[in-house]
């Protein structure tokens, strides 16, 4: 960033942008000062153990209990099962990915950030039918499918990225910004945010977006980010 000019910057990401924006907050990266996250890696040990086949925690409140609940069931439709098979045998995967421009699409497709999404062609709904196929296309002609997949398999062994523990959050010191949206892959409830980022500087739930909010609202993901690092702001 330096050779780029900038002295001071923060960090955004979601999906896989949350572990590397929280890995660069843990390290400290030079002029780093402070990451906005959704998907934010919030869930307290006692509930992956539950989610793991252990007993329902104690002492949840009404809205974790919730959570937790929406959890279990996005597991138990399957959706679990794509991270498993990546963290597992991202390779095999990866075959078929380079192989078949229509392999490629029904795995990104499969995808539980896509799963909700109605595809049309009217310009002013996001994604559109010409957006889904312009990123899958992306794929397509880099033959990236499976390196892509291989990021799944090298966090392996750290666990799931949206538990607290794996994903080391108590060791961030830097202000952490957090915005839900209600239909990504959970709802992370402000209570377990607070516990798992001891400077969570921003904390906001949205009425619209999923997993990947920056494609699919991009005004309100804007309008989040301006919100999240005001305080971050030097006067000019």
């Amino acid at each position: 960033m330096k050779r780029l000019g900038y002295t001071r910057y923060v960090a955004q990401g979601g999906d896989w942008g949350t572990p590397i924006s929280s890995a660069m907050a843990r390290q400290g990266a030079p002029g780093l000062i402070g990451i906005h996250i959704n998907l934010p890696a919030t869930v307290p040990p006692e509930v992956t153990a539950a989610l793991a086949g252990g007993p329902t925690p104690t002492g949840l409140s009404d809205k974790e209990g919730a959570v937790l609940d929406a959890l279990r069931k996005n597991a138990m439709a399957g959706n679990a099962a794509y991270f498993t098979m990546l963290s597992a045998r991202p390779q095999t995967v990866g075959y078929g990915e380079a192989d078949s421009p229509v392999g490629l699409a029904a795995w990104i497709l499969v995808h539980p950030g896509f799963a909700q999404w109605r595809y049309s062609n009217d310009s002013k709904q996001s994604p559109t039918k010409d957006d889904v196929l312009d990123n899958i296309t992306l794929y397509w002609l880099t033959n990236t499918g499976a390196s892509a997949g291989r990021l799944y398999w090298e966090n392996g062994a750290r666990g799931s990225v949206i538990a607290a523990v794996p994903q080391k959050t108590s060791e961030i010191s830097l202000p952490v910004a957090i915005t839900v949206f209600p239909e990504d892959v959970y709802r992370a409830p402000e209570s377990w945010a607070k516990r798992a980022y001891r400077n969570l500087s921003y904390f906001h739930e949205v009425d619209k977006g999923g997993h990947f909010a920056a494609w699919e609202q991009p005004e309100l993901f804007a309008t989040e980010l301006r919100a999240a690092f005001k305080s971050l702001r030097t006067a000019p």
